[in-house]
């Protein structure tokens, strides 16, 4: 059974949600990566902006937004977008008559050819960092590995240094060897779970990162806490924690 783990600076373990994934079909659980997207602003009962990641390319998504709870399925359709060039994409939507003065507003894009989907949620308020809902992604395949692993000690992090609005560092530990992370960072209490992609980085045969250093992204610049997540798409292990947005030894 594949042994998933993570620990915060404070050491808490919570579950990790899954991401989203090709509706319906098994076969999407030997993807590396799968379409997610993050909110980046909000116009209180007007617009919401949205930066996605992974779409696929030359697919077609159908935007819904409903009600908090619903995960935006059968929801009011507000726009169809399409991927040629990139499945990175910056889109803004209009909030729909019927859900305005919502406190909570599901929102999700998926592709009726492909099956692909993701969904979240944000506050109905002008944008706030701290009224930013925290990523929903979709539900993970049921498909269960083995860990190609045989370490038996859970991989965490701590924050060693931040350049306020540029870069933070981190310093790993019991990280498995010879693996691939992908690196995000996304709005506080997220956890990083749908994250913008910064980097993808490797460990050394001592479990040791290739790079520790990563940029905060443009829409993150001006947060006053970041959370920050390192997932492996290969062996399932994963960890986060969070730093204050301001210069720090």
């Amino acid at each position: 059974m594949k042994i998933v783990s993570a620990i915060l600076i404070l050491a808490v373990l919570l579950a990790v949600p899954g991401t989203a994934v090709l509706a319906g079909s098994a076969s999407a659980a030997t993807a590396v990566t799968y379409p997610t997207f993050v909110i980046k602003a909000v116009d209180r009962n007007d617009l919401v902006t949205i930066r996605t990641d992974n779409l696929r390319l030359n697919d077609t998504y159908v935007v819904t937004m409903g009600l908090m709870g619903t995960r935006g399925v059968n929801g009011i359709k507000v726009a169809t977008i399409s991927t040629t060039d990139s499945g990175t994409l910056t889109k803004t939507f209009s909030i729909p008559a019927a859900l305005k003065g919502q406190v909570k507003i599901a929102i999700r894009l998926q592709s009726p050819t492909t099956g692909y989907y993701a969904y979240n949620w944000f506050y109905n308020s002008d944008a706030n960092l701290s009224l930013i809902g925290t990523p929903e992604p979709s539900p993970a395949s049921t498909t269960t590995t083995t860990s190609t692993t045989t370490s038996s000690a859970y991989p965490y992090f701590k924050i060693t240094a931040v350049d306020q609005a540029t870069s933070v560092t981190i310093k790993e530990y019991s990280f498995p060897a010879n693996t691939t992370f992908i690196v995000r960072m996304n709005w506080m209490f997220t956890r990083g779970i749908a994250g913008q992609i910064i980097e993808t980085v490797t460990t050394n045969a001592n479990g040791k990162l290739s790079n520790t250093t990563y940029a905060i992204p443009d829409f993150l610049q001006g947060a006053t806490k970041i959370a920050i997540r390192l997932e492996s798409p290969s062996t399932g292990y994963y960890a986060y924690n969070w730093f204050y947005n301001n210069d720090a030894p």
